[in-house]
């Protein structure tokens, strides 16, 4: 199981630093509930720009599988998520930010948990209910 990877936002942005993982996600804890198998690709890199801007650059990458709602068989699905997470500082900020067209925030308390973050968008990137199309079900 990977443990939290909690960052200092702030810190993490303005140095530049970044966390990566290649693991399958039975070392996720709240991904190992979803996906009966499969492997991630998880990419963190924080950036900083002129204005004092603060944004995590997300790629996760992988195919894993679920559950076929129809036929309980296996599903291949794959993960592509490249996105951009920008930290807002205060909760006016956040809503300001949230209201841009790529508008995706945080608010960055002091702490982070990068693990949290990734899992987060996973979920998110979930179909519904994931099932094979109208006769694609193994007999």
């Amino acid at each position: 199981m990977l443990q939290p990877v909690e960052i200092d936002p702030r810190r993490f942005c303005r140095d530049a630093q970044s966390w990566e993982t290649r693991s399958d996600v039975s070392a996720f804890p709240r991904l190992v509930r979803e996906f009966t198998q499969g492997e991630l690709f998880c990419r963190v890199g924080g950036r900083a720009d002129a204005h004092g801007g603060m944004a995590l650059d997300l790629r996760i990458h992988g195919e894993v599988e679920l559950t076929c709602q129809r036929c309980l068989g296996g599903l291949k699905h794959v993960i592509a998520i490249d996105r951009t997470v920008r930290l807002a500082g205060n909760e006016v900020e956040l809503e300001r930010l949230d209201q841009l067209p790529d508008g995706d925030a945080v608010l960055a308390g002091d702490r982070l948990d990068l693990l949290q973050l990734v899992e987060d968008e996973v979920l998110l990137s979930l179909p519904l209910a994931a099932m094979h199309a109208t006769g694609e079900c193994p007999v």
